[in-house]
């Protein structure tokens, strides 16, 4: 005689628990994680952006992804000028990370202080910002006062990080109420277009506060002279730019976050690793018409071009630009624009 068995309801309950359960095993961690399946990336002109191409071209976030089980992941790098389309950018929901300089980060950190709230969560490079001029009158500083046919060009008027140590220089020079006495010369200019203008010549933009590789350009023309660094001004090294992204998106996607971040972290230390190596990948990521040699000499040379985590001097641009108005907000310590995650750094 054949028996029939009928599952008790609980039985049939926890079976199908079980039954799930497995399943779920077997199915994309991704579909559980619910985290995003991109990453995209602002960046600006130059060698300061290095990290970045590291980390595209070597597929890193994507490396790290894949072992964290997030599935496949999609990122992608667009290109600016200026922090201040970098910002616009990241709070339009355009990309997710922004990397600029220390300028656009403090403002966006102060404009969305409470709401949105973006922070830092790497520094990618320092280096000296190079304010180079082709006109003869024009030596040091003070030569710009009174010069009715002479433009500066910076990547953006006001934000950008070169901006910011136009102000300084100015106020270093003439006291706390001059610091704008110079920002009427200056225009909104991408740094291919600025070398290009003062190489040239017969320009109305005269003069370029540059970042590598335009300023080594410039001044290798022997056409063009420097007038001063923002090293100069700021009394020594600084942290020149950062990589920032906004709270929401860091809360969403904690595993991806922390992909992205420890890739930067690995492509700094590829980088220094191996300079040559390092200059070849630039020369071929951005198809640069630079001979090799050239940019092994500028990303060889640690007073020209420093990748590192830590953030260095840059209180010194928060103060400043908390005395001007720039910012409403004064940061305790540079902590409070940068995640938890870079506290460990011996930062300023």
């Amino acid at each position: 005689m054949t028996k029939t068995f009928k599952q008790h309801p609980v039985r049939r309950i926890a079976a199908g628990a079980a039954i799930l359960a497995i399943a779920g095993a077997s199915m994309p961690s991704a579909a559980f994680a619910q985290e995003t399946n991109q990453v995209r990336f602002a960046q600006q002109f130059g060698l300061l952006y290095l990290p970045m191409h590291v980390v595209v071209d070597k597929k890193m976030v994507q490396s790290c992804a894949s072992k964290a089980g997030l599935g496949d992941i999609k990122v992608t790098m667009h290109r600016f000028s200026g922090g201040a389309a970098v910002n616009q950018a990241l709070l339009s929901g355009n990309v997710d990370f922004a990397a600029g300089g220390i300028g656009p980060l403090l403002k966006l950190w102060d404009k969305t202080k409470g709401r949105l709230n973006v922070r830092a969560m790497t520094t990618l490079s320092a280096m000296p910002l190079k304010l180079n001029t082709n006109d003869p009158r024009v030596k040091k500083i003070e030569d710009y006062v009174g010069l009715t046919d002479h433009k500066i060009a910076t990547p953006s008027v006001k934000v950008s990080i070169q901006a910011v140590v136009l102000q300084m220089a100015a106020k270093k020079k003439w006291g706390a109420k001059e610091a704008f006495k110079l920002d009427p010369l200056t225009v909104s200019m991408k740094h291919p277009t600025a070398v290009a203008a003062l190489l040239a010549g017969g320009q109305s933009v005269r003069s370029h506060f540059a970042t590598l590789p335009t300023s080594y350009q410039e001044l290798q023309s022997g056409k063009i002279h420097n007038v001063l660094t923002s090293y100069d001004v700021l009394g020594g090294r600084h942290s020149t730019v950062a990589m920032y992204n906004m709270e929401k998106w860091k809360k969403s996607n904690p595993k991806l976050y922390n992909c992205v971040y420890t890739s930067y972290g690995e492509a700094i230390k590829w980088i220094n690793g191996d300079k040559k190596a390092a200059a070849a990948l630039y020369k071929r990521f951005t198809k640069s018409k630079l001979k090799l040699a050239d940019i092994e000499k500028m990303v060889g040379d640690p007073n020209e071009m420093l990748y590192s985590q830590t953030p260095e001097r840059t209180m010194e641009f928060a103060k400043f630009m908390y005395s001007i108005g720039s910012i409403k907000n004064m940061p305790a310590s540079w902590k409070d624009y940068y995640w938890e995650n870079s506290y460990d750094q011996d930062g300023s």
